[in-house]
Protein backbone atom coordinates (compact mmCIF):
# COMPACT_ATOMS: atom_id res chain seq x y z
CA UNK A 1 0.00 0.00 0.00
CA UNK A 2 1.47 3.18 -1.00
CA UNK A 3 1.10 6.55 0.88
CA UNK A 4 -1.05 8.15 -2.39
CA UNK A 5 -3.07 5.57 -1.32
CA UNK A 6 -4.32 6.69 1.59
CA UNK A 7 -6.51 9.89 2.25
CA UNK A 8 -6.84 11.62 5.75
CA UNK A 9 -9.71 13.93 6.72
CA UNK A 10 -12.69 15.00 8.06
CA UNK A 11 -16.44 14.24 7.75
CA UNK A 12 -18.50 17.57 8.15
CA UNK A 13 -21.72 16.31 10.22
CA UNK A 14 -22.28 19.09 12.99
CA UNK A 15 -21.75 17.15 16.28
CA UNK A 16 -20.61 13.90 14.28
CA UNK A 17 -18.16 15.40 12.55
CA UNK A 18 -15.43 12.88 13.03
CA UNK A 19 -11.71 12.19 11.33
CA UNK A 20 -11.66 9.40 8.91
CA UNK A 21 -9.47 7.61 6.65
CA UNK A 22 -10.00 6.37 3.20
CA UNK A 23 -7.42 3.62 2.19
CA UNK A 24 -7.97 3.56 -1.92
CA UNK A 25 -6.98 -0.60 -1.60
CA UNK A 26 -10.36 -0.95 0.02
CA UNK A 27 -13.54 -1.58 -2.16
CA UNK A 28 -16.87 -2.47 -1.13
CA UNK A 29 -17.77 -4.46 -4.00
CA UNK A 30 -20.56 -1.58 -5.47
CA UNK A 31 -19.27 1.68 -7.00
CA UNK A 32 -21.59 3.48 -4.85
CA UNK A 33 -20.22 2.71 -1.79
CA UNK A 34 -16.47 3.29 0.01
CA UNK A 35 -15.21 1.74 3.28
CA UNK A 36 -13.81 4.81 5.60
CA UNK A 37 -12.12 4.46 8.78
CA UNK A 38 -14.08 6.41 10.75
CA UNK A 39 -11.86 7.59 14.26
CA UNK A 40 -14.54 8.20 16.61
CA UNK A 41 -15.65 4.70 16.38
CA UNK A 42 -12.51 2.81 16.04
CA UNK A 43 -13.33 1.05 12.82
CA UNK A 44 -14.45 0.71 9.24
CA UNK A 45 -17.65 1.68 8.24
CA UNK A 46 -19.26 1.66 4.73
CA UNK A 47 -20.64 5.28 3.30
CA UNK A 48 -22.77 5.85 0.40
CA UNK A 49 -20.48 8.18 -1.79
CA UNK A 50 -23.27 10.49 -2.74
CA UNK A 51 -23.83 11.66 0.76
CA UNK A 52 -20.43 11.37 1.90
CA UNK A 53 -17.91 12.75 -0.64
CA UNK A 54 -19.06 16.16 -0.15
CA UNK A 55 -18.72 16.25 3.67
CA UNK A 56 -15.08 15.02 3.10
CA UNK A 57 -12.54 17.81 3.68
CA UNK A 58 -8.60 17.45 4.33
CA UNK A 59 -7.20 17.56 7.97
CA UNK A 60 -6.82 21.09 9.03
CA UNK A 61 -5.42 23.06 11.89
CA UNK A 62 -7.23 21.81 15.47
CA UNK A 63 -7.54 18.62 14.18
CA UNK A 64 -6.54 14.98 15.21
CA UNK A 65 -2.54 15.24 14.02
CA UNK A 66 -2.41 12.73 10.80
CA UNK A 67 0.11 10.76 12.95
CA UNK A 68 -2.42 10.33 15.59
CA UNK A 69 -5.16 9.33 12.96
CA UNK A 70 -2.51 7.11 11.25
CA UNK A 71 -0.85 4.59 14.30
CA UNK A 72 -4.90 4.29 14.93
CA UNK A 73 -6.38 3.59 11.31
CA UNK A 74 -3.13 1.10 11.20
CA UNK A 75 -4.05 -0.73 14.39
CA UNK A 76 -7.39 -0.92 12.70
CA UNK A 77 -6.44 -1.90 9.07
CA UNK A 78 -4.90 -4.58 10.79
CA UNK A 79 -7.87 -6.30 11.92
CA UNK A 80 -10.09 -5.18 9.15
CA UNK A 81 -11.57 -7.65 6.46
CA UNK A 82 -14.17 -6.52 4.07
CA UNK A 83 -16.43 -8.74 3.34
CA UNK A 84 -16.21 -9.05 -0.28
CA UNK A 85 -12.58 -9.87 0.40
CA UNK A 86 -13.23 -12.85 2.17
CA UNK A 87 -11.65 -15.78 0.11
CA UNK A 88 -14.36 -19.06 -1.20
CA UNK A 89 -11.21 -20.99 -0.60
CA UNK A 90 -10.00 -20.38 2.80
CA UNK A 91 -9.98 -23.87 5.16
CA UNK A 92 -11.97 -23.86 8.17
CA UNK A 93 -10.54 -23.09 11.50
CA UNK A 94 -7.57 -25.75 12.36
CA UNK A 95 -7.22 -26.93 8.51
CA UNK A 96 -4.64 -25.71 6.24
CA UNK A 97 -5.98 -22.84 3.91
CA UNK A 98 -6.23 -23.52 0.29
CA UNK A 99 -4.36 -20.06 -0.02
CA UNK A 100 -0.90 -21.67 1.18
CA UNK A 101 -1.11 -24.35 -0.98
CA UNK A 102 0.41 -24.14 -3.90
CA UNK A 103 -1.30 -22.88 -7.03
CA UNK A 104 -0.22 -22.50 -10.81
CA UNK A 105 -0.14 -19.09 -12.82
CA UNK A 106 -3.82 -18.53 -13.95
CA UNK A 107 -5.65 -20.53 -11.42
CA UNK A 108 -9.16 -19.44 -10.58
CA UNK A 109 -11.00 -19.41 -7.37
CA UNK A 110 -14.08 -19.81 -8.79
CA UNK A 111 -15.37 -23.41 -11.05
CA UNK A 112 -18.06 -22.95 -13.16
CA UNK A 113 -20.69 -25.75 -13.55
CA UNK A 114 -22.69 -26.91 -16.19
CA UNK A 115 -25.92 -28.79 -15.98
CA UNK A 116 -24.41 -31.95 -17.03
CA UNK A 117 -21.49 -31.55 -14.32
CA UNK A 118 -24.84 -31.04 -11.75
CA UNK A 119 -25.73 -34.90 -12.27
CA UNK A 120 -22.66 -36.26 -10.70
CA UNK A 121 -23.64 -34.39 -7.48
CA UNK A 122 -27.45 -35.77 -7.69
CA UNK A 123 -27.99 -39.05 -5.22
CA UNK A 124 -30.23 -41.32 -7.23
CA UNK A 125 -31.49 -42.99 -3.85
CA UNK A 126 -32.90 -39.80 -3.24
CA UNK A 127 -35.89 -39.85 -6.07
CA UNK A 128 -38.98 -41.15 -4.09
Amino acid sequence: MSKNDIWYGMIEAGEKSTPVVRDMTLQTGDRSKIWLYNHSRNRFLEYSRAIVESKLRDLGEGDISQQELDKAFQAARKLFTPRHMIRKWDAAPGTPAASNSPRSKGDDDDIELDDSDMEKFVDDDSEE
